[in-house]
């Protein structure tokens, strides 16, 4: 029992942090580790118990753990895999369409050889090599379960949907290819259009600017879409200068307190995205000094495992701090048990 002390501090910080605020990266990840930590460990400890019980129980334990296990390891590994051959067959071959690919292929080579090593030890390799190996596997691991946390936190937080009265909703951009919004696109309106349909007094802010490979500003088409559905023009406000997400925060928020009439009083502001990057884009909104809860809007599934993956690594790149964090408690780890010091 003393090993699940460790988990439940982590619970106990995130909580404390979340209470404060709910889009805290820091808060939300201590959370989800120690959750999913915690629950391994009680895992762990049930199979242990059942065990003891008898024979029987016994052959159960093995059944789950020699087979089950990797029968359910082998089935992900497989889907991420095979994910990427639906991702290219509809998306169309790209960089990214293979990172769903890359996942299952790494933690499918990965977990195998980090038990090989620690089965085998320094007997057939040098302890510098026995050690870099070591290094390198357990910062894998350690960030793909961090993956699993982040997962965890995404759909956390997206589980508190917003039922305060709605002054403004902000409808996050993303690429087009002509004046007629992208399903994707299609999917933040419509349920940006849900929300204000609960709300007819709001304001809808369309929010995205123009590519270089774009025939108008993702605004324009999305502004255009709006009044197809009968949204009234002046419902609509125009944010069409942003090229990213922490610019759509920052643009929009000007445009909104430029047009808020009611100055002793603060607006509530959602935003509407798909439900993959509501996550980041409440964390851009927190960066952007935006008070604004995020809405997400369904996303198909065979494209959901690659916009994740994308999004944990663009918070890997925001979040240096956390990344190098990370590197270092893998590296001190493997220093200290494996290097004679």
């Amino acid at each position: 029992m003393q090993l699940a002390i460790v988990p439940c501090i982590f619970i106990i910080v995130g909580v404390i942090i979340l209470l404060k605020e709910r889009r805290s990266f820091f808060g939300g990840m201590s959370f989800a580790f120690g959750g999913l930590f915690l629950t391994l460990i009680l895992l762990m400890m049930g199979l242990i118990k059942l065990g003891e019980i008898s024979a029987t129980s016994s052959t159960l334990v093995i059944l789950i753990v020699y087979a089950l296990f990797p029968l359910i390891f082998l089935g992900i590994c497989a889907f991420f895999i095979f994910n990427t051959h639906t991702m290219q067959t509809k998306e169309g071959r790209s960089v990214t369409a293979k990172l769903s690919a890359l996942l299952g292929v790494n933690l499918l080579i990965t977990i195998p050889l980090f038990f090989y090593l620690l089965s085998v030890g320094t007997h057939h390799i040098s302890v510098w090599l026995f050690s870099f190996l070591m290094f390198v596997l357990l910062s894998d691991l350690l960030f793909s379960f961090l993956f699993t946390c982040y997962l965890f936190y995404s759909w956390m937080y997206q589980m508190i949907p917003s039922k305060k009265k709605v002054d403004y909703i902000i409808t996050l951009g993303s690429g087009i290819r002509s004046e007629e919004v992208p399903p994707l696109l299609k999917s933040r309106l419509d349920k940006a259009i849900e929300y204000y349909h609960k709300n007819p007094n709001a304001k809808i802010v369309v929010s995205g600017g123009q590519g270089a490979d774009e025939p108008v500003s993702e605004a324009f088409a999305m502004k255009k879409y709006l009044l197809s559905q009968q949204i009234p023009e002046a419902q609509i406000l125009v944010e069409d200068q942003s090229t990213t997400t922490f610019e759509n925060m920052t643009f929009s928020k000007k445009i909104i307190f430029d047009d808020w009439k009611i100055k002793d009083h603060t607006p509530t502001v959602l935003f509407s995205t798909n439900n993959y990057h509501v996550l980041r884009g409440a964390l851009y909104a927190r960066k952007a000094h935006l008070k604004a809860e995020g809405i997400g809007a369904p996303t198909a599934l065979y494209f959901l495992p690659t916009a994740l993956i994308r999004e944990y690594i663009a918070l890997l790149t925001q979040y240096k701090w956390f990344t190098v964090s990370m590197i270092l408690i893998c590296l001190i780890s493997v220093i200290w048990s494996v290097l004679p010091i």
